[in-house]
Parts: structure tokens; sequence; C-alpha cells
């Protein structure tokens, strides 16, 4: 690859989804033996979450349905049907989602030294969701939980070693372009009434070498962030969202649905296409896992 097209790679909205080439793709393809197809997003309700701070749960609104057409005299009806309709209004990060290159920032840049000021009141000028288009690469799914426990507490550090030890009695190693996704138990125990979103356990910034060095594309977990909260960096409150997604292009898919992945890791192919909403800084996504 010559000078040119390595800065046009570093500088695009895909970043690490670069790395998800013709070779990842049929990787991912060769770990479906059984057709079984799975949803990761969490169910949208109105006025419900799980939601991140400072932001508000989807709300859902009928605006058509079968009592305006009892009441109403349908001129539709004479052509043998009526209907009924909806919006949905939803933060971008306000369900399962996957997070733009455009979130986060330092120092005034972004990822591949964009400046912060691209992103304006009418939405980010690059590195927008827009950017990322449809991802389908092999993922791992591995439980962080230590053996016996429900969850991890809140601000605990998601075990590096057991994540690392898990994969390899799965026979399960890690290749580049793949996706990595992290089981918390978060979700399991914020449906509990035991947790809440003013904390999370996580991968910590011990994580943040071996991830690069595996080459992931796309990150992953059952919590707001993927990373920890409270952060373990006094200076920094998700130092894993600058190292990795600013500073490498990984992506960030948080508020999954882990609950069936209790004790596992596996593989699977994996399917996401987030909306195309030109500028924005994240898109509500429903991944599917195939295996």
């Amino acid at each position: 690859m010559d000078m040119e097209n390595s800065v046009q790679q570093w500088v695009s909205g895909r970043g690490a989804l670069n790395n998800i080439d013709d070779k990842v793709v049929h990787r991912a393809l060769s770990t479906v033996t059984k057709a079984d197809v799975r949803s990761l997003g969490l169910p949208i309700r109105n006025g419900k979450g799980p939601v991140g701070p400072r932001r508000q749960p989807p709300q859902h609104f009928m605006v058509r349905d079968g009592g305006d057409a009892a009441v109403e005299s349908d001129p539709k009806e004479r052509f043998g049907f009526s209907f009924s309709d909806d919006v949905l209004l939803i933060p971008t990060h306000g369900t399962t989602h996957l997070d733009a290159l455009c979130h986060v920032w330092k120092n005034g840049e972004m990822y591949g030294g964009v400046p912060a000021g691209e992103v304006t009141s009418r939405g980010a000028n690059r590195l927008g969701i827009e950017e990322a288009g449809p991802i389908i690469t092999r993922v791992l799914i591995v439980d962080a939980v230590p053996d016996g426990r429900p969850w991890l507490h809140a601000g605990e550090p998601a075990s590096l070693e057991l994540i690392r030890t898990r994969l390899a009695d799965a026979s399960l190693r890690p290749e580049k372009g793949d996706a990595l996704f992290v089981r918390t138990g978060w979700l399991r125990a914020w449906e509990a009434g035991e947790q809440n979103q003013s904390g999370w356990g996580g991968l910590d910034i011990d994580a943040v070498d071996w991830i690069l060095d595996s080459g992931f594309s796309l990150l992953g977990a059952d919590n707001v962030g993927v990373e920890m909260s409270p952060s373990s960096d006094p200076n920094c409150a998700v130092p894993l969202h600058i190292a990795l997604l600013r500073d490498h292009g990984v992506y960030f898919c948080e508020l999954l649905d882990l609950n069936d992945y209790e004790g596992a890791a596996v593989a699977g192919m994996l399917v996401i296409s987030p909306l195309q909403i030109m500028g924005a800084t994240a898109s509500p996504v429903a991944p599917v896992v195939v295996f």
C-alpha cells in the first residue's frame, strides 16, 4: 500500500474496521455450523432503560392505531385495508449502540488528528457513524465474571487473565479484524436492581496493549461503556475510549444483551449495520451473531 492510501486509511471513518478484509469475512463465515441466529440487541420500550448517564430513555408514540380506524370514516377502508403507525424518539446512545469515531477527543483532536471543531451543532462533518458502514466479522464472546458470581462489582476491572484463559481453554485465538464482546454481568445486575448507571465493571487499561496486539476492530460489552466505571485513571474518565477509539480507531459497541453467555467463550459470525444517520456520534443497532 502506498503512502497516500495509508494516510487515507488512517483518517477514514472506518478506522480499525479497515482490518476487516475478505479473509476476515470468510473466517467469520467459517464459524457458522448450526445456523443458530441470535440477537444481541436490547428490547426498546417506551420510557425504559437501561441508558447511560445524562441520556433519556426511548420514547415510543402511536400516531395511528386500531381505535382510530374504528371511530373514523376511513376512505382507505374502501380499498380493503387500514393501517397503524408510530414514532420513536431515542438518543443515538440510548440503547444497544455503536459509537462513531467522532464520539470522543483529547487535546482538541479526534481519531486521525481530525480537529474536534469538525463536530458542530449540525452534526459531525467527519468521522460520523455513516462512515462506519456495515460490519461482518468473527466475534469472540467471553464471560469476564469469575465462576460462582453473578456479575462484576461497579468499578471492578475485568480480569484480563480470566478472559485470556477462557479463550485459550476454548481453543480460541484472537486474530486481526475480530470483534471482542465481554460479558460483565452489569445488565443482569441492573435488571435485578443491584447496580445502576453510576458505575459498572468492565475492561481496564491493562487490557489496552493486548487488544491492540490482537488486532481487534471492535469491542463490546453488556454495560454502559465497555470499560469499567469509575475509571482507574484519576486523570481520565474514559481511558480506553481515548487509547483505543480515539488513538487507534477501534469501535465500541455498548449495552449489548449478553445474558445468555454466562461462563462462555465462543466464536460466531457477527453482523452489525448502523443506521446511516449523517453526522451522528453513534447509532442504535441490533447486532446479530450466527453460530
